[in-house]
């Protein structure tokens, strides 16, 4: 098992998952520890729940319906302002510019890039996936500050087991199919989706890790 620190920075976005399910037993282990974050006045606003089997497949299938009509993502919440600050807006473009060079796929190859959309909704092949919300109607900034305490637990407990996974806003397109496949979450606002599993041995788009800032242009020591 990796350290904490090691698990910092191992951790990536994984975009192609093997097949084989992440067993109950460490699923568990896993959750039980995220869930000993820190939240305002211990209130624990989080819910969470994992999708996997019969009921992902159902769930994947509504989605991809969905994303191929060509029907409009209505997300519970902003994520982004817009517009973004225009140094985040550099950020943004050079990392969506990075994974296309890094796939081949070119400016024009518009059904190439179509196809890259629609992996989110397939959640790149995980066959087991998170879904991280709070109640719908008593959220508010902090709330989901405390919640995303969690899902960094989750990622950076999966990376210390040598198991990936991707944060996904993308997923949340379509809060309707989640209520429709998750009983019991229809007073949830769902927040993101992770898939998990192992990632995919050698993987091409797995590679892929776009340049962090050095830590000079946001770390700043006051004394």
């Amino acid at each position: 098992m990796l350290s904490a620190l090691d698990s910092m920075h191992v951790r990536r976005s994984i975009r192609e998952f093997e097949p084989e399910l992440v067993p109950m037993d460490t699923i568990r282990q896993l959750v039980e520890a995220a869930g000993r974050a820190p939240s305002s006045k211990n209130t624990q606003p989080w819910r969470l729940y994992l999708v996997q089997g019969p009921a992902l497949d159902a769930l994947v299938a509504d989605y991809l319906a969905a994303f191929d009509a060509g029907r409009p993502g209505k997300p519970g919440y902003r994520y982004s302002p817009d517009p973004l600050p225009e140094t985040w807006m550099a950020r943004a473009k050079a990392v969506g510019i990075g994974i296309f060079q890094h796939k081949g796929i070119g400016r024009e190859e518009k059904e190439k890039r179509r196809q890259h959309d629609r992996e989110n909704f397939e959640f790149f092949g995980a066959r087991q996936v998170f879904f991280l919300g709070t109640q719908e109607s008593a959220y508010s900034y902090g709330t989901f500050m405390d919640c995303g305490f969690v899902l960094d637990n989750l990622m950076l407990g999966l990376a210390s087991l040598e198991l990936g996974s991707c944060p996904q806003f993308s997923a949340m397109a379509y809060p309707d199919l989640l209520k429709k496949h998750i009983p019991g979450s229809e007073d949830t606002l769902f927040i993101a989706a992770l898939p998990f599993g192992r990632p995919k041995a050698g993987s091409h788009v797995n590679a892929f890790q776009p340049p962090r800032l050095p830590v000079e242009e946001w770390f700043k020591v006051v004394s």
